[in-house]
């Protein structure tokens, strides 16, 4: 890799009075070897690549997000000089201010230094995660939401985004490390060695994504290796709901989304979010809405704002 270097500076970046800048990427390989004065936080959306980072290369893939305290000499490229080799990442950049601002003023239990500042001898090269449940990607797509939007209040939002990236990058660095993961100058693994919460949440992931589908606590706790008893007592207790009714709530929260926004019959919409019989359906909506579908989608058409369960 070549040893010349560019330096980017925050104040070709950051706006409007904001120390944040958030967009998405197709990398080439015009973009020079870099460093840059703020921390960047990137995560691979798209395709594979490299990520040639100080005098190491390292191949990469979705789901991959990358921690870089300013300073950090890095460039990613794509896998070869081919059309349909892409590479997209999203990035998140943030001054070294902003961050002493959240960290003393609300995030000060978290030691986040080690993280996001160089430490030599340490993170030199800043740190990778490896998210093969794709958690992050939801985060980053709010962040690009808000930046790139023109509502009221995107910048209290985006820095509410950012504190939320934060936090789950402390977490899931550290949870690695419990957990007995790889961990080093250069990398931080967390696709190992899952803790309860975490496959509690990989559950509560898998529902919202699944939700039409059948799905039972045998099921799930089959899939996730625990006994019925254990899955349905944490399952409960981090989601203040046992995991029929929180199925429940998301199929309701589907059918709101289609009543709102299609011409979809009713009965063609209980099918559609897993309900069997229509009766269910109607009795299920009436319960956790308080009004049937119809009521529903007719309070939407007069101008009245519902909100969704």
């Amino acid at each position: 890799m070549e040893t010349r270097q560019n330096v980017f500076r925050g104040t070709d970046f950051f706006q409007g009075g904001l120390d944040i800048y958030v967009n998405r990427a197709v990398e080439s390989f015009e973009m020079p070897f870099h460093a840059h004065d703020f921390i960047e936080v990137t995560l691979v959306s798209e395709g594979r690549g490299y990520h040639h980072i100080g005098h190491q290369v390292q191949a990469v893939g979705k789901g991959d997000l990358f921690v870089l305290p300013a300073g950090v000499p890095h460039v990613f490229r794509p896998a070869s000089v081919k059309g349909g080799d892409k590479l997209v990442v999203c990035n998140c950049l943030f001054s070294d201010r902003l961050l002493t601002e959240l960290t003393e003023r609300l995030l000060p239990d978290l030691e986040l230094a080690p993280l996001l500042r160089l430490q030599p001898g340490h993170n030199d090269h800043g740190f990778w995660v490896r998210d093969r449940r794709f958690s992050f990607e939801p985060l980053f797509a709010a962040l690009y939401r808000e930046y790139n939007g023109e509502r009221r209040g995107s910048s209290a939002m985006l820095y509410a985004l950012l504190i939320q990236l934060l936090v789950e990058l402390y977490r899931a660095t550290n949870e690695s490390r419990a957990g007995g993961a790889e961990t080093g100058s250069t990398a931080v693994g967390i696709e190992s060695s899952k803790s309860s919460q975490l496959l509690i949440e990989e559950a509560i992931d898998y529902v919202l994504a699944h939700a039409a589908e059948p799905l039972t606590i045998r099921g799930m706790a089959e899939r996730l290796r625990m006994s019925e008893r254990h899955f349905f007592r944490l399952f409960k207790q981090t989601t203040g709901q046992p995991f029929h009714d929180f199925v429940q709530h998301a199929r309701i929260r589907m059918s709101c989304e289609l009543l709102l926004g299609t011409t979809q019959k009713v009965r063609s919409i209980a099918e559609t979010v897993g309900y069997s019989d229509a009766e269910s359906f109607y009795r299920a909506f009436r319960r956790i809405v308080g009004m049937t579908p119809g009521e529903f989608r007719k309070g939407s058409n007069d101008g009245f704002v519902h909100q969704t369960p």
